[in-house]
């Protein structure tokens, strides 16, 4: 009867449809677990109409051929072919029951033809349900009990490769210089007249008389192979200035292998091995100072008994023929700038005597400087070993990683007999040696379904570190620390596919250490977020709110070199004798630096192209550490307390369709912040953290971190300057805080074009705000080498705005340089070296183009999109509001330094191309 019932059900069912000419499509939709979904919505874009799935997930739905069907808000899409009516959609959906057939042995038995092939899958009677379903080869036939088999597959196993090669090569120049009179040579004023002073003279100014006054006299002179410098006098042409440019253009090159074998079994990785050669030199733009790379990396993947099993092997080796360890760079490039117009320092290095051939002994020629006996004085060596062991149970997974790594490091410094601050001559090899080794050990279980899932996770790190330092002109430093952070995590995900998404994580860590002055048990965190879907009712756009709070616990990086904060020991003026040999003494019994960040925010998307990222952070940073020299001790303290804190907002619109072929992607940020200090544990404000002693970056109670110390004009209660009796302005005893190194903002931006087998990538930036203290501005124009100096030193009878020091306003003149007074007494000279540190502060406002990239990509007979080829430039533009060198440039190379000038070296102007081939 029931049999009956169905039958009638279909007569009924066809009855009621037979008029009907509108088709269907049917199918089953599955959510994003792969998994059969009851109220699912599968939305038809072409009709607006949509349908909802059974338990099964099966739903009918009105549809062309061509339509477009989503589901999963959007992430599964599918285009509709092959639509049929109503009728034979249900139809096919009744499930047909007909007689079968009895077997028995026994009939079999009977029946049986004797020539029939003993060994055939054909003759058993019944195959185990869990046997293989598909095969082309028998690799097992297993008897379970009577007539019941059970076969397993041969499966396919095949062995790929496959690679790449990259070959690049770059052209660099350097970027923006101060500007230098090329008019006034080496010498002063003497009874009234300006006079050329020569090397012999050991004078260190340019403010002599203009070189077109002058003609060299040819005559034999060790210092000049054109002579001496006499006046000009008719019959022979007027002296040229000399090019004393330590840059030139360098090029450089880089080439990479990568070799990928791999088993496979049924298109998944049983094995594979990947191997990665590369090479690289990298010129800097100083006359033969190079670097070179050699990196070896070696990966192995394997799955052996349900574990997932992978090991590496990393072996770099680099070396250079110098670094900028002890400032060598900056100051071969300062002698250059400072070098008189009248003096060539390309003539020759040294003189008869083997000494250095320099304008002055107070001075140094950059070619003697960077000249040297041993090819490479710097190497490292990198070797890293890591492997890594994962399993999974159903919802459990255990997963092991540990690495080992050793470093070897060796920078030779020195100095050769005649250098100036060393005329005997120093030399320094400094080696460290780093013995790391890292255990990671992950526990994850994860409970619950799709639309509620809790995980629980255990995390045990462990980091060990050995560092020895030594200084074959100092002393031997051994650091050790073994660190471990024990991570009890539960995030909690709650999904509802039509409306909403919320997710919760809650956690806890421990930090323990042997250099700690205690262990810290309670590290707490906690994340949330709520996920608005189809907001508005418009498909695929979500709203996001978040907000986290986060408690971290951290310690001086141990491997970190703390020896360039000797420079503070130093003034400006005496940077000449700074040499890093100092290490930090210890790295115990300090207290951890704790970290309390809190943010909120919230993330739209719309339409999966457009997006907005919106966050406000708060990071409180307790018992912040910073290097002090306590006697002749470098040394680790505790000293501050600040707060980091800003916003920061992300907009994207990808995938920007102007034509068929041609696509655009945008992206822009913005980012603002401020990092006030606190409390400062000593008490002492005022506290060096990186520059000279006479002009740094200091930490001070209420101010930005950072911020620039130095010194000041003084000035009367409502802020005009004091003139004192020889008409210039005062400068003031001591110092105090002249400029905050913090931006405004900073906007980044991005930009992407696609057209068929070409991209083109352009990135920018602009910075607004932040100050900088230009240091090489004031040395140059102390010697009387800058083009200020050159510009104004015939200015007469300038009269300062300001007031006497009898409260009256200044009248008298004065000439910016008077002949008849001495050197020392002119505009630019007379405060000293730096002369007011306040004179020079300049906003470091630069808009600059980061990189323009294209990109071609062509199709080589079966290779898809095998060669690329790219062309690229970078740092090609740069406007900024100072008139120094590029203000992203680092003081000595240093760490924490921005904001600081002195002979910061220019950034690089790189142009290239980079040729890629896929086998």
């Amino acid at each position: 009867m029931k049999k009956i019932y169905c039958l009638l059900l279909f007569f009924a069912i066809q009855s009621l449809f037979s008029q009907n000419s509108q088709l269907y499509y049917s199918g089953r939709f599955f959510n994003e677990k792969k998994k059969p979904q009851n109220f699912l919505k599968v939305y038809n874009k072409n009709s607006g109409v949509y349908e909802l799935t059974d338990e099964k997930g099966f739903a009918i739905l009105a549809a062309k051929n061509y339509d477009t069907l989503v589901w999963n808000n959007g992430k599964n899409i599918l285009v509709v072919s092959g639509v049929r009516e109503l009728k034979s959609i249900l139809k096919s959906e009744i499930e047909e029951d007909h007689v079968k057939n009895i077997y028995t042995n026994d009939y079999d038995s009977i029946i049986a033809d004797p020539t029939t092939d003993r060994f055939s899958i054909e003759k058993y009677d019944t195959v185990k349900k869990n046997s293989d379903r598909y095969f082309s080869s028998v690799r097992k036939l297993k008897l379970k009990k009577n007539a019941l088999y059970k076969i397993k597959a041969q499966p396919k196993k095949y062995l790929t490769f496959n690679g790449s090669f990259t070959s690049s090569f770059d052209i660099k120049s350097r970027n923006r210089l101060p500007a230098l009179q090329n008019s006034y040579v080496q010498g002063r004023a003497e009874s009234g007249s300006l006079v050329w002073r020569g090397p012999e003279t050991d004078e260190i100014f340019s403010f002599g008389p203009d070189i077109s006054t002058l003609k060299f006299d040819n005559q034999p002179y060790e210092y000049d192979q054109n002579g001496r410098l006499v006046n000009f006098s008719n019959g022979r042409s007027p002296a040229n200035a000399y090019d004393n440019q330590l840059f030139k253009t360098t090029v450089g090159y880089s080439n990479y292998l990568t070799i990928n074998a791999a088993i496979k079994k049924n298109n998944e990785d049983q094995f594979r091995l990947s191997l990665d050669f590369g090479q690289q030199k990298d010129q800097t733009y100083f006359i033969d100072q190079y670097e070179i790379l050699n990196t070896v990396k070696v990966k192995i993947n394997a799955k052996i008994l349900q574990f997932s099993v992978n090991g590496g092997f990393n072996n770099e080796q680099n070396k250079a023929t110098n670094t900028n360890r002890t400032g060598l760079f900056n100051r071969a490039y300062q002698n250059s700038m400072l070098t008189p117009v009248s003096f060539s320092n390309i003539q020759n290095a040294y003189l008869g005597n083997g000494s250095q051939r320099r304008y002055s002994r107070f001075a140094d020629n950059p070619g003697f400087l960077l000249d040297q006996d041993q090819k490479y004085n710097y190497y490292d060596s990198r070797r890293q070993f890591n492997f890594d062991l994962g399993r999974k149970w159903d919802d459990f997974k255990f997963n092991v990683s540990q690495s080992y790594d050793h470093e070897n490091f060796s920078n030779t410094d020195q100095y050769k007999f005649s250098t100036y601050g060393f005329e005997n001559g120093f030399i320094n090899k400094r080696t460290q040696k780093n013995q790391l080794f890292n255990l990671n050990i992950l526990m994850f279980y994860e409970l619950g379904d799709y639309d509620f899932k809790n995980i629980f996770s255990l995390n045990h790190i462990l980091n060990d570190r050995m560092v020895n330092v030594n200084h074959s002109a100092g002393r031997n430093y051994v650091y050790q620390r073994t660190a471990q952070d024990y991570i009890f995590d539960y995030k909690m995900e709650i999904e509802d596919y039509h409306d909403f998404r919320i997710g919760v994580n809650l956690g806890n860590s421990f930090y323990v250490s042997n250099t700690s002055l205690e262990n810290i048990y309670w590290l707490p965190k906690a994340n949330a977020y709520f996920t608005f879907l189809d907001l508005f009712g418009w498909y695929g756009t979500e709203l996001q709110l978040l907000g986290a709070y986060t408690h971290l616990s951290a310690e001086p990086e141990i491997t970190k070199s703390y020896s360039p904060f000797t420079t503070t020991l130093f003034s400006a003026q005496n940077a000449y004798q700074y040499i890093p040999l100092k290490e930090v003494e210890s790295f115990k019994n300090l207290s951890n630096i704790n970290i309390k960040e809190w943010k909120t925010g919230f993330k739209f998307n719309y339409n999966y192209k457009i997006s907005l990222t919106a966050e406000y952070f708060n990071r409180r940073i307790f018992d912040d550490v910073f290097p002090v020299f306590e006697g002749n001790n470098l040394l680790l303290k505790n000293l501050a307390d600040h707060t980091y804190s800003g916003y920061e907002l992300n907009f994207n619109y990808d995938k920007i369709r102007l034509g068929y072929d041609f696509r655009i992607s945008n992206k822009a940020s913005f980012f603002k912040y401020k990092d006030i200090v606190g409390r400062l544990h000593s008490g002492n404000n005022d506290l060096k953290i990186s520059g000279f002693n006479d002009i740094y970056k200091t930490l001070s109670e209420g101010q930005v971190i950072g911020a620039v110390m130095g010194s000041y004009y003084e000035r009367d209660a409502s802020g005009k300057l004091i003139i004192d009796e020889a008409g210039y302005p005062e400068k003031a005893a001591g110092l105090k805080i002249i400029a905050d190194p913090t931006p405004d903002f900073v906007m980044k931006f991005t930009h992407s074009l696609n057209y068929k087998m070409f991209s083109l990538d352009i990135s920018w930036e602009w910075k607004k705000g932040g100050q900088i203290w230009n240091g090489t501005q004031a040395a140059l124009d102390y010697y009387g080498r800058s083009q200020t100096s050159g510009d104004q030193r015939n200015i007469k009878n300038y009269v300062f705005e300001g007031m006497n020091s009898n409260g009256n306003i200044n009248q008298t003149p004065v000439d910016f340089y008077n002949p008849s007074q001495t050197v020392t007494e002119n505009r630019w000279s007379r405060y000293g070296y730096l002369g007011v540190a306040e004179d020079y502060v300049q906003n470091s406002d630069y808009i600059k183009i980061n990189d323009i990239s294209l990109t071609a990509k062509f199709n080589l007979g079966d290779f898809q999109r095998a060669l690329g080829v790219t062309l690229y430039v970078s740092n090609i533009f740069l406007w900024q509001a100072n008139n120094g060198a590029d203000s992203n440039q680092n003081f000595y190379d240093f760490d924490n330094s921005r904001g600081l000038d002195f002979f910061n070296l220019p950034s690089f102007k790189t142009f290239g191309c980079s040729v890629s081939f896929k086998f």
